[in-house]
C-alpha cells in the first residue's frame, strides 16, 4: 500500500510537468491573431494592421518621385525662358544681329567710335558708308565678306549735313531694322534727310518702298510706295 502510494505521488509531478508542456505547445501553435485573443471569442481584442507601414512607405516614395518630376519640369521650363529672355536682352544690349550690312556698319564704327554713320549705299561690289565723326565726314569702303575696311577718304560735310548728323539720337542698326519691318524687305540705301522740319532716315528698301524714321524717336513717319 505504501508502494502505491509513493509511486502515485512520483507520478503527479510528471502530470503537471505534461500538461504544462501540452500548454506552451498550444501557444505556440497560435498564429498572431490568436495570441491577441485576450476574450477568447476568435477575434483579437485591438484592430491590426498588416502591411499598411510598407504601402503607407511605397506611396510617400511615390509622391517624392511626383513632386520631383514636376519641380524637374518647372526648372526646364524656367531655364528655356531664361534662354528666351537671356537672347532678347542681347539684342536689345546692342548685340549686333547677323546681317552683313549691319556688320559692316559695326565694323566702321569701330573705326571711328563715337562717329555717326550719315549715309550707306549697298548696290557696289562692297559697301559704301560714310561716317561723321565730329570733325568731317570719312567715305569708307567696307568688304562684304571680311568686313575690312578696304579705303577710307576724306569727304568733308557741309553745315547742313553737320546739323543733321548732330541730330542723331538713335542707333543707325536700330532705325535700319525698324525700316526693314516696316517696309518689309532688306535695306539698299539709306541717308539722313528732313521730313517737315524732322531730320529722319530716309530708308530705300530692295522692294522700292522707301521709309522714313525720326532720328531721335525711332518712330516710322511714314512710308512711300
Amino acid at each position: 500500500m505504501m508502494n502505491t502510494e509513493m509511486t502515485t505521488a512520483r507520478k503527479a509531478p510528471f502530470a503537471l510537468l505534461s500538461v504544462a508542456a501540452v500548454g506552451a505547445l498550444a501557444l505556440t501553435a497560435c498564429g498572431p491573431d490568436d495570441a491577441l485573443d485576450t476574450e477568447g471569442n476568435g477575434e483579437p481584442d485591438s484592430p491590426v494592421t498588416v502591411g499598411t507601414e510598407n504601402g503607407d512607405q511605397a506611396d510617400d516614395q511615390d509622391d517624392v518621385a511626383q513632386e520631383d518630376a514636376a519641380q524637374d519640369d518647372q526648372q526646364d521650363d524656367a531655364d528655356d525662358q531664361a534662354a528666351q529672355d537671356g537672347a532678347a536682352t542681347e539684342d536689345e544690349d546692342g548685340e549686333t544681329p547677323d546681317e552683313p550690312l549691319f556688320q559692316a556698319i559695326e565694323a566702321a564704327l569701330d573705326e571711328y567710335p563715337d562717329g555717326v554713320v550719315t549715309e550707306l549705299d549697298t548696290d557696289d561690289e562692297y559697301f559704301e558708308i560714310f561716317v561723321y565723326d565730329g570733325q568731317t565726314e570719312w567715305e569708307l569702303e567696307v568688304d562684304r565678306e571680311s568686313f575690312e575696311i578696304i579705303d577710307t577718304e576724306d569727304d568733308g560735310i557741309d553745315s547742313d549735313d553737320q546739323e543733321k548728323a548732330e541730330a542723331v539720337e538713335i542707333d543707325i542698326i536700330e532705325a535700319l531694322t525698324t525700316a526693314a519691318e516696316e517696309g518689309g524687305a532688306e535695306v539698299e540705301q539709306a541717308e539722313l534727310d528732313t521730313e517737315d522740319g524732322t531730320v529722319v532716315w530716309e530708308v530705300e528698301l530692295a522692294n522700292d518702298v522707301e521709309v522714313y524714321v525720326d532720328v531721335a524717336t525711332g518712330e516710322v513717319l511714314k512710308t512711300d510706295s
